[in-house]
């Protein structure tokens, strides 16, 4: 008779990709999560995997069978437990940047006594592959990763501006198209810079976008932390392209001046992405829930 436990391995496997990562996710030792799979093939008389020295590659049997049993698994697994989760304390493990955790999502977090969180702030490129391995439950990505076993959901799109000092007089006419910036363009490469790296990946877009060229400034100063940069453009230290929601509100009280705000908007797109075989977990289903206010 086949254990269910069997078929379970063979899902995270084949959607992690490794044994080691299929263990963590199932808090089960690699040695188990083997022998599983290795059953599982033995009783059904086929190879389901081959074995290369990184990743478990599914065979056509392999993915014949994922594609019958992964859909009721995950029904199975969403059966509501013997204890209530309304009474079970979870702990839901977020990973995210630091700037948008704490202005978006902090004050939307539910505050009861079931609910536990630990965050891990981060670039998305270091925390998916966390997520991947079972060491987180969600991460909030500023970009979409296309990947077999994560699923990502809209969470926001942020839009972005180009901000200066407070005071500043902009020598270029208020409300001016767009095929007129090159005055605003050749001024602005004069000014004194604020970058989130040396890269200067957040206005190096937008200047691409809007101005249809390459930036070519050395920052004066570079702070990986964007409100760390809201902070020094108000103190005087220069220009920088800031998103929306972190400069609105200074903005409108004369904390920081917006130099432009492109009709051609420059937009980024915000994601909450999730292991797919953990969908119907209650912590995940209330964190789609939490969020669903900023699904555009």
């Amino acid at each position: 008779m086949i254990n269910f436990e069997w078929y379970r391995s063979f899902i995270e496997v084949y959607r992690v990709g490794t044994v080691s990562g299929a263990a963590q996710v199932l808090h089960l030792t690699q040695p188990a999560v083997s022998q599983h799979v290795a059953a599982l093939e033995s009783a059904l008389g086929n190879p389901l995997f081959q074995r290369t020295p990184r990743r478990m590659v599914p065979t056509e049997a392999g993915q014949r069978l994922y594609t019958q049993v992964a859909g009721a698994i995950e029904k199975l697994e969403s059966v509501p437990h013997k204890n209530s989760t309304a009474e079970t304390p979870q702990t839901i493990r977020i990973g995210t940047p630091q700037e948008f955790f704490t202005e978006q999502m902090l004050d939307r977090l539910p505050q009861d006594d079931r609910t536990f969180y630990t965050v891990q702030f981060g670039l998305t490129t270091e925390l998916i592959p966390q997520l991947k391995a079972g060491k987180l439950d969600i991460v909030i990505a500023t970009q979409k990763i296309t990947l077999s076993d994560i699923e990502c959901q809209l969470l926001f799109e942020e839009t972005f501006w180009l901000i200066g000092p407070p005071n500043l007089e902009v020598p270029i006419a208020e409300g001016i198209s767009q095929a007129d910036l090159n005055p605003l363009a050749q001024w602005l490469l004069t000014q004194p810079w604020i970058a989130y790296s040396e890269e200067l990946p957040i206005a190096r877009r937008f200047w691409r976008v809007v101005f249809g060229r390459r930036i070519d400034v050395q920052p004066k100063l570079i702070i990986p932390d964007l409100r760390a940069i809201r902070q020094a453009i108000e103190c005087g230290f220069g220009f920088s392209v800031l998103p929306d929601y972190l400069c609105a509100d200074w903005v409108k009280a004369n904390r920081l001046t917006l130099v432009l705000k492109p009709t051609q908007a420059v937009t980024n797109r915000i994601w909450l992405a999730f292991r797919k075989s953990e969908r119907q977990l209650p912590k995940i289903k209330r964190m789609l829930e939490i969020c669903q206010i900023n699904v555009n």
